[in-house]
């Protein structure tokens, strides 16, 4: 872990021209991805089958063009953000090193750290994580980019805070529509209507940046390999089946876990690209 003041020279000149840049960052992993570009990827704790969906593809497709992806190390949107672009991304902790927020994601940055991408944080390692620290992460999320993409947010989420931030901080915010009847929508459409960026597909956001000249990178598709399975994860895995399909509350029964945790670990799974997700809330091995 490497500990940097304002006054560094690695510190980055982004956080600088916020309001209250912090101090001191503490940072451990891949350190040069502070200099290339980032969009900051945002959404919902509880987010949708559809809001982890797209957070995945964009991040994906942003890291295709040499984006890196940042967000907040969190459940749902942010866990989908990391996974799509898993080399290419800084994750920013409401806490301390040492007591990752939350416990489940764990696994998370290690992976990340793994995959040489970038742990920040502006809090000494045994700091735990509260209510304030959330607001005061959203922050750096936000300065460190060159814009941000909000996939789902509630009224008066977080998200909605982020949004706020990057407008004061003069960040483009562009937004994936959501269904009118998705409360998780509320906020990305109703920062539509507020003159933010549709977006339909990454080129919508890599077009508002053409003095990048940012181009595509082909990149060769990872096989797949079952071994890298870790144990809480693999409880879950051996439950399902290549062939038959089994509904959730089967792999709950059968797991002896409740369909949150369940959820969450299937969820993962199937970023990883080792479980199929089909309609109905049913799962199969891939």
């Amino acid at each position: 872990m490497i500990k940097i003041d304002i006054n560094d020279l690695r510190y980055p000149q982004k956080l600088k021209n916020i309001k209250d840049s912090p101090q001191q960052l503490y940072l451990e992993g891949n350190i040069q991805l502070l200099k290339k570009p980032s969009i900051a990827i945002i959404g919902s704790r509880a987010c949708t089958k559809y809001g982890e969906r797209m957070a995945q593809k964009f991040s994906k497709e942003l890291g295709e063009y040499g984006i890196i992806t940042i967000s907040g190390l969190a459940k749902g949107i942010d866990t989908c953000a990391h996974l799509g672009n898993i080399e290419k991304t800084i994750a920013v902790l409401p806490c301390g090193i040492k007591n990752i927020y939350p416990k489940e994601n764990k696994k998370l940055y290690q992976k990340i750290i793994e995959n040489k991408g970038l742990i920040i944080t502006e809090y000494s390692e045994d700091i735990k994580a509260d209510s304030n620290k959330f607001l005061e992460r959203n922050r750096i999320v936000s300065g460190l980019s060159i814009g941000i993409l909000v996939i789902e947010g509630g009224y008066r989420s977080g998200t909605s805070v982020t949004a706020r931030l990057a407008e004061i901080q003069q960040k483009p915010i562009f937004c994936i529509p959501s269904s009118l009847e998705n409360p998780k929508g509320i906020t990305p459409n109703k920062l539509i209507k507020e003159g933010a960026h549709i977006v339909i597909n990454v080129e919508d956001i890599i077009k508002e940046y053409p003095n990048l000249n940012l181009k595509k990178i082909e990149t060769p598709i990872k096989q797949m390999d079952i071994e890298q399975i870790s144990e809480e994860h693999k409880e879950i895995y051996d439950i399902l089946d290549k062939e038959n399909v089994l509904h959730i509350n089967e792999v709950c029964k059968k797991a002896k876990l409740n369909i949150n945790e369940v959820s969450y670990k299937l969820m993962l799974l199937e970023l990883e690209d080792k479980v199929i997700s089909l309609p109905g809330n049913n799962y199969r091995k891939k």
